[in-house]
């Protein structure tokens, strides 16, 4: 699968834009997964990182790693014009621009597809951002799962939007009532920051679940009352 990002070059940004560098991610994912489906392939490589030096000055630079199957491309970009944005549709307007002016040179480039249909896909791979809703929204921990009398049903729900990821649980009675929507966890929207809480999720008890990650001793519980 192919797998694009933008990473700030700059160092030494104040603490509080270090914890908005996710805030792309979420508009990458849905624009890969698409090229994905619609068998999008680059000939040699997986990865295109593109390295922002927020200097106008530079020209793009092209570093290919045959190893690492990937391509690292240096661009004058500031990463800071995207933060400094605030609503999704001008995120998206923004997302756009960049993968029009840096990322369609790239996959020219480096896959076996002409212009013109390369366009098309691009085109309709930005078009489903929209349609996402600019989020994905996902079930965690194989659930639905069902309490042990089977009157009620849990669901540990993933969403990474611009702004970050939540863990959410909801459980719903056997009326399909929601009787239960507890936030679990808030994390950067970054799936690799994120991956650690998609843990599982078990009834204990009809009044009782436990969320448990799998790769860490992170843990949360839902009380459930009657």
């Amino acid at each position: 699968m192919i797998d694009i990002s933008f990473l700030d070059w700059v160092k030494n940004r104040p603490k509080k834009y270090k914890k908005r560098m996710g805030e792309m991610r979420i508009f990458e994912l849905l624009f890969c997964d698409k090229l994905d489906l619609l068998g999008f392939e680059l000939k040699d490589f997986e990865q295109i990182r593109f390295y922002c030096l927020a200097d106008p000055k530079e020209k793009v630079v092209y570093d290919v790693e045959p190893v690492l199957e990937s391509v690292q491309v240096y661009i004058p970009y500031d990463y800071m014009s995207f933060l400094e944005l605030h609503s999704d549709e001008e995120k998206w307007k923004a997302f756009s621009e960049l993968i029009y002016k840096y990322v369609v040179p790239v996959l020219e480039k480096y896959s076996n597809f002409t212009l013109p249909t390369i366009l098309t896909y691009v085109e309709e791979a930005l078009e489903e951002i929209v349609r996402q809703n600019y989020e994905a929204v996902f079930l965690v921990g194989k659930t639905p799962k069902r309490s042990r009398s089977r009157k009620k049903i849990a669901i540990l729900k993933g969403i990474h939007r611009s702004e970050g990821f939540q863990l959410r649980c909801e459980v719903y009675n056997d009326a399909g009532l929601q009787i239960i929507d507890q936030l679990l966890v808030e994390e950067i929207g970054n799936e690799i920051r994120y991956a650690r809480f998609l843990g599982d999720l078990k009834w204990e008890n009809e009044h009782l679940i436990v969320v448990k990650s799998k790769s860490s001793s992170w843990k949360e519980e839902i009380k459930i009352d009657d």
